[in-house]
């Protein structure tokens, strides 16, 4: 069960470990509580054949140990990928409990059975997304709302699992976000020789460091890196995130960096199907992330900064105070700072390929679809060695 929590939720608080900690000490409890017999581990569909003789196959029984008597019938009856109706699952359950001659009462048998679903399902959605975050199988993320459906209908049920359906909530409101990393930094040459730029420290702290504190002060702590030269070092120096309170995982551009654009649609499967935060690791700014949402209507929303010396006539203009169009009038340059919805990208996602951002966003202007907003706070763009000068003096 501990996969939930190193895989599945977000970084969570001391208050919350506990409460699972106690949680995954009674769902321990019962699955021992239980008759022990074989059991196959992963009894559900797409490990059972028909064969021509009408008899059942079973395959991938590799794992097959010792264990609680509910547990093939939960997987086989609250089967990842395919559901049965409550009506269907309550009369099989019945006739399972009729059959095998359960002495104990149904109802404590039917809990049982409930209490056992709801330790494997923790397992699996653990190991759904990090079948997709380390191994690269997204096809898996298709199958966590029904998994996560199944364990939160039994949190729901029982009283002693009311804080669990609070901690479930939590993966389903977290807020994503990447921070764009692999690009080679050749206006910072020399410095970027052998170091990556968003490990180029300013005040002694790198600067993706400051983009991570960032975005933890925010309380976003689900961080996708896209890497690409040098990329080793910034996972050697980042690892998992844990040392800085969040949770990295990387997207490999090591074949060559894809720019703005192509590095976010490869990474979209990482970064979920609600908006997510973009931020540039070569930019330092005090905005409050916290405060970035997608207005409705929006498939983008960008922050804005006035129009610094290296970019004098800037990107975009806004009007109406949130609406931005392409350069009419006042203009303002982006900020490398936004939130986006994946569907901004979704008629670019045939084929993997180098892809700048402004094109997509160009059409999201076209459609009405891009808001924007004005920020007048600190911001520093740390792209040459002039500029890192800036920042470390500032």
């Amino acid at each position: 069960m501990q996969l939930l929590i190193d895989w599945y939720l977000p970084v969570l608080s001391n208050k919350y470990h506990t409460q699972l900690q106690t949680i995954f000490a009674l769902l321990s409890d019962n699955a021992q509580s239980t008759d022990q017999v074989f059991v196959h581990r992963d009894y559900h569909s797409r490990n059972l054949m028909l064969l021509e003789n009408n008899e059942l196959g079973v395959i991938d029984f590799q794992d097959a140990v010792v264990g609680s008597n509910t547990y093939d019938l939960v997987s086989l009856l609250k089967d990842a990928y395919f559901e049965l109706k409550p009506t269907e699952v309550q009369t099989l359950l019945v006739y399972f409990y009729k059959q095998a001659n359960i002495q104990n009462p149904f109802a404590k048998f039917e809990k049982q059975f409930d209490l056992m679903g709801l330790q494997r399902h923790l397992k699996v959605l653990g190991i759904f997304k990090r079948l997709s975050l380390r191994d690269g199988k997204h096809q898996y993320l298709a199958d966590i709302p029904l998994v996560a459906k199944y364990a939160l209908v039994v949190a729901n049920k029982y009283p002693e699992l009311k804080s669990l359906s609070s901690i479930l909530e939590l993966a389903n409101h977290q807020t994503h976000a990447m921070i764009l990393a692999a690009g080679r930094g050749q206006r910072m040459m020399p410095l970027t020789a052998n170091t990556p730029k968003p490990l180029i420290k300013v005040k002694n702290t790198t600067l993706i460091e400051h983009s991570i504190n960032a975005l933890k002060q925010a309380k976003i702590t689900n961080i996708i890196i896209n890497t690409s030269y040098l990329g080793e070092q910034l996972i050697t120096h980042l690892g998992d995130g844990s040392k800085f309170g969040v949770r990295i995982n990387y997207s490999d551009e090591s074949a060559g960096a894809l720019e703005t654009a192509g590095g976010i649609i490869k990474a979209l499967p990482l970064l979920g199907d609600k908006p997510f935060v973009v931020i540039n690791s070569d930019v330092l700014c005090d905005y409050d992330l916290s405060k970035l949402t997608l207005p409705i209507g929006s498939l983008a929303h960008l922050v804005l900064i006035d129009n610094p010396p290296h970019n004098p006539n800037g990107d975009f203009s806004l009007v109406n105070d949130h609406q931005v169009t392409n350069v009419h009038g006042q203009s303002y340059t982006f900020s490398g700072i936004g939130i986006y919805h994946p569907d901004l990208f979704k008629s670019h996602l045939e084929f993997e390929q180098k892809l700048p951002l402004y094109p997509i966003l160009k059409e999201a202007i076209a459609n009405g679809k891009l808001s924007g907003e004005h920020y007048d706070g600190y911001w520093q763009d740390v792209g040459t060695p002039e500029r890192l000068e800036l920042a470390n003096k500032s």
